[in-house]
């Protein structure tokens, strides 16, 4: 079961990196706009970062990056929308890989970042700054190589990189939780209560070691460590007060003295007893070791926790398997993209893709004026069209499209879109063997245009048939 699964997750690893130097990029159709499609990645890449993708894939990130300014630049300056409008897709292509590439860094240095989050949870980049900043450095280094698919080096800095931030962990922990009882015993030390007070003075430090070492040992215990912590201050201000008293006992009265000793005892009877709760509660923990390892040997699964072993497997297995047939299919599609694409010249179509469906934009069709019989001349190209669409297989669903200038009335401009699509599905039916039923033909007229109606290259790029393949994914 494990052999298959290292075999399923290293068949999508080597699938998505793969394509991680030279992303797809896949271009808006005209119809695009500008200026929400550079909303829309402006947005994906601050919900990217919000997760770490700049720091799991930092080189795809900072491409998508420079992509989407290079695109606002172009937008601001009024270039071609085409021209910004593709900056946005590489900017698009490069944030999938990113995203892809983070998914495998959670999947192979999940341990080192979950180090790293714990180390932002306690707040060590305020505490320790440069260390962090350090660590990072080497993080860089390792996503880096993961996005080169340098597995073996990653394999290498991973336990050293998650020790690092573990460190910085427990360093800012104890930095949040001991600074205080610190500076009070070191402000002690500049008055000399190594002179006046060294018995409480070094009950304070001891106490102050022990805390410290409990953080290393129990780093999320919270609730024993702000115990202890207490503690471990009202020490270190009683080691304070009890100098200040001993430096000044001449001005002392001896009803202060009788108060500070009295103190010190109820201080120390409370210790006692906290020492004593706690070793009952460590022979009672002890106890239910004892029983537990009794009753069942720790080397041997359960038959229950087998059984969950196994249908866990199972299931990542089926998700594995179903994203290796979602890449297949990627793949797929990308190759009779690029087949389509090279069909037509530029004189007879535009080829572009629009999520799981493909657009055909036929510029070569030709109809007599005002009218829907295809010429002869247009034969050719619909043969092409023809075998684009057996490409992608007899199961794609095809819509055949009707657009028109805004010349004439809207209901001429609506029945004449229609039958031109009608003239066009019917070629596609009589030609094409098992696709008949899945051919639909709507009209459009003046509804959606490319360009201005205005100038006459504008509404010759409005008369149009526009051809969508929709394939079936499971036969690609």
């Amino acid at each position: 079961m494990n052999l298959l699964k290292n075999f399923l997750f290293v068949t999508i690893l080597t699938a998505i990196i793969a394509c991680s130097s030279k992303p797809i990029v896949r271009d808006f159709p005209p119809t695009a706009g500008p200026a929400e499609e550079i909303a829309n990645l402006e947005k994906d890449l601050n919900t990217a970062k919000d997760n770490q993708v700049d720091v799991l894939s930092p080189v795809n990130f900072k491409e998508a990056q420079d992509s989407l300014e290079d695109a606002k630049k172009k937008f601001l300056n009024g270039k071609d929308s085409q021209l910004t409008l593709h900056k946005v897709a590489i900017g698009r292509a490069y944030l999938i890989n990113a995203n892809n590439v983070s998914l495998i860094a959670r999947e192979n240095i999940e341990d080192v970042i979950d180090a790293r989050e714990a180390a932002l949870k306690a707040d060590a980049p305020t505490y320790f700054s440069l260390d962090f900043k350090n660590a990072d450095k080497d993080f860089a280094v390792v996503t880096k190589d993961l996005e080169k698919n340098k597995m073996n080096t990653v394999a290498k800095e991973r336990s050293s990189l998650q020790g690092k931030y573990l460190d910085l962990e427990v360093r800012a922990i104890k930095e949040k939780n001991l600074k205080e009882s610190r500076d009070i015993i070191t402000q002690a030390k500049k008055e000399n209560a190594e002179k006046y007070a060294p018995r409480t003075l070094t009950i304070a430090e001891k106490n102050y070691t022990d805390t410290e070492a409990y953080i290393t040992a129990n780093p999320h215990d919270k609730e024993e460590i702000s115990d202890r912590v207490k503690e471990t201050k009202d020490a270190a201000v009683h080691a304070y007060n009890i100098n200040r008293t001993a430096k000044g006992t001449s001005k002392v009265s001896s009803e202060e003295i009788a108060i500070l000793i009295d103190q010190e005892r109820t201080r120390a009877i409370n210790n006692e007893n906290k020492l004593s709760t706690v070793k009952d509660e460590l022979e009672t923990t002890q106890s239910a070791l004892e029983k537990e390892k009794f009753n069942k040997t720790s080397l041997a699964l359960t038959a229950e926790e087998l059984v969950a072993e196994k249908e866990n497997l199972e299931s990542q297995t089926k998700s594995l398997e179903s994203d290796k047939e979602k890449l297949e299919a990627e793949k797929s599609f990308n190759e009779k993209y690029e087949i389509a694409r090279k069909q037509f010249s530029s004189n007879e179509a535009e080829v572009y893709r629009q999520g799981d469906s493909l657009l055909i934009r036929l510029k070569g069709i030709a109809f007599p004026s005002a009218a829907a019989t295809i010429q002869t001349q247009s034969y050719p190209l619909l043969t092409k069209v023809q075998k684009v669409v057996e490409e992608f297989g007899a199961g794609s669903a095809i819509i055949v499209e009707g657009h028109t200038d805004s010349v004439g009335g809207k209901t001429v401009n609506n029945r004449l879109s229609v039958e031109r699509a009608k003239a066009v599905k019917e070629y596609l039916q009589a030609n094409g063997g098992g696709i008949e039923e899945k051919i639909e033909a709507v009209g459009y007229g003046d509804e959606k245009p490319l360009a201005s109606n205005k100038t006459a290259d504008g509404r010759a790029q409005n008369r149009r048939v526009d051809i969508i393949i929709k394939p079936d994914t499971t036969k690609l």
